[in-house]
């Protein structure tokens, strides 16, 4: 009888075991786990069930699939930038549990259909000091590795830490690095410009009012449960109260929305005083701070709109950064006093860190905005502002171009039949001359044309590169920088999951490639 409750399973082939242990490999590396995984008695009760055939691999063969994949997905990118135009990157510092500090760098670029990719580089350490000098030697470096030549590299985009904005003014001197750019974080300067408008009186002491009123329910449990109960009397979503971060404009401004929406129901619960002491119930806010909330919060809410858009990782951003931020300085005749200070403040933070007053028609930005079928009647601009940046972007699309055009080698003296050849048939053929040269000005063909963008303006550009192949090339080159320094930035959290306390013994060669040349 137990011979025949015996369930006889073929044994594995090697193929299977090999399919099995890469799988392994990916779950460790997909998901940051440690290597020590492998040996908990979990695991190994696990695989015992779905696998009795199979033996779980020790750490050193684990180790060995992570540096081969490592090693095979660095050769896949390395042909993908190959095969690109252009590349631009982001980079940023951090420091990790152990105190130690690291750089990531990530690169963008545009695929022969169009399609916008994002990977990870190199995170490295950086045990000297994080100079300027020495942050443009470890980009140059991730550079060479990847074998990307200066003519590739467009822009690299940094917050606006000091270190940083030196670095890429020496980039933007060193031949090696060809012709690119330093671009500051759109999202690092918006949150500057937000934060010195929002310590304007009296939008600082309506915030100011906001926070001690939260803070009041968040260390109350009486206070937050009545509130529960009074949104449920009057019918109102059941959100709880958001403390705002000082430093992060974006949750002060879900702090005042989110409050705005439970007015009345945190009006009840302060007046109530079976719930709320009398020395309490001065937290309520005032119908002057009221006011100042929802106008705040009507400014701030196209804010969040535009951080959002500047901050997708797959999706031409720095077209729309600045034709946006002109945009909200506008001031209406329908605003109150409070959104007109704020709108005042924040245009003069705006045209500052962005330096509007100064080379605004032919700064990258408006580049990108003239090949954004969105934004290129540059409506913001007077007629001679438009004309400088049409011509700045004609005079890049021209030496992208000429370079990019091969040239055919012709002996001294030797005449040239085709030239002549063509000039005949367009004499037989009567060909207007004026009609030739306007089938020859890309650009003024391209301001006339009236194609809808449907899905974005690489979608755009992907169906009608054949009809602009000159502005194509400058669009390829500018729709690949991204506005913020955000993808790095995401490494930081990411990496965290691999230099957390139960792996804070880990060399920094362990687990570095774990970071590097992951897909974003």
């Amino acid at each position: 009888m137990m011979q025949q409750s015996l369930v006889l399973r073929p044994p594995l082939s090697e193929k299977r075991k090999r399919e099995i242990t890469e799988k392994i490999v990916d779950f460790i590396a997909l998901d940051m786990r440690p290597i020590n995984v492998v040996s908990g008695d979990g695991f190994k009760e696990m695989f015992k069930f779905l696998e009795p055939g199979y033996t779980i691999p020790k750490r050193d063969t684990i180790m060995h699939g992570l540096t081969s994949k490592f090693n095979t997905t660095k050769e896949i990118l390395v042909k993908k930038i190959q095969s690109c135009t252009a590349v631009s990157f982001t980079t940023d510092t951090w420091t990790s549990i152990q105190s130690e500090g690291y750089m990531t760098v990530t690169a963008h670029f545009i695929s022969e259909d169009w399609q916008l990719h994002s990977f990870v580089l190199e995170t490295k350490v950086l045990e000297e000091s994080h100079t300027a000098t020495n942050i443009k030697e470890r980009l140059s470096e991730v550079m060479e590795e990847f074998k990307i030549p200066g003519e590739k590299r467009v822009a690299v985009v940094h917050d606006n830490a000091a270190n940083m904005v030196l670095c890429t003014e020496l980039i933007s001197k060193d031949p090696s690095w060809g012709n690119a750019k330093g671009v500051r974080c759109a999202g690092h300067t918006l949150q500057l410009c937000i934060n010195a408008a929002l310590k304007t009186d009296p939008i600082c002491r309506c915030i100011a009012a906001a926070r001690r009123l939260v803070g009041h329910f968040k260390k109350s449990t009486k206070a937050t449960t009545a509130l529960t109960h009074k949104q449920k009397q009057q019918n109102v979503a059941e959100h709880k109260l958001i403390q705002d971060v000082s430093t992060r404009w974006n949750s002060t401004y879900f702090m005042l929305e989110r409050l705005l929406e439970q007015r009345w129901p945190v009006t009840a619960v302060l007046s109530d005083p079976e719930i709320t002491k009398r020395s309490e119930r001065g937290l309520d806010l005032t119908t002057a701070h009221w006011l100042t909330a929802e106008d705040t919060v009507a400014v701030l809410k196209p804010m969040i709109t535009l951080t959002e858009l500047l901050s997708q990782d797959l999706n031409a951003s720095l077209s729309a950064t600045l034709p946006m931020l002109i945009n909200m300085k506008v001031l209406r005749n329908e605003d109150s006093p409070t959104t007109k200070a704020l709108k005042t403040e924040l245009a003069k933070e705006i045209d500052t860190r962005w330096q509007l007053k100064e080379n605004i028609v032919t700064s990258i930005y408006i580049q990108a905005a003239v090949l954004d079928p969105r934004f290129k009647s540059l409506s913001f601009f007077d007629q001679y502002e438009r004309e400088d940046a049409y011509s700045t972007v004609s005079d890049l699309a021209e030496s992208l171009s000429t370079e990019a055009a091969p040239e055919s080698p012709t002996e001294e003296g030797e005449p040239e039949p085709k030239k002549e050849k063509q000039a005949e048939i367009s004499m037989l053929m009567a060909i207007d001359e004026e009609e030739h040269a306007e089938e020859k000005d890309e650009l003024k063909m391209y301001l006339a044309d009236k194609t809808k963008v449907d899905s974005g303006p690489l979608a755009w550009w992907q169906k009608n590169e054949h009809r602009y192949p000159k502005l194509a090339k400058a669009a390829i080159r500018l729709h690949c920088i991204p506005s913020t320094s955000t993808p790095s930035e995401r490494i930081f959290s990411k990496a965290g999951f691999i230099v957390n306390k139960s792996r804070s013994s880990l060399f920094p060669t362990m687990w570095t490639s774990w970071c590097s040349s992951h897909i974003i």
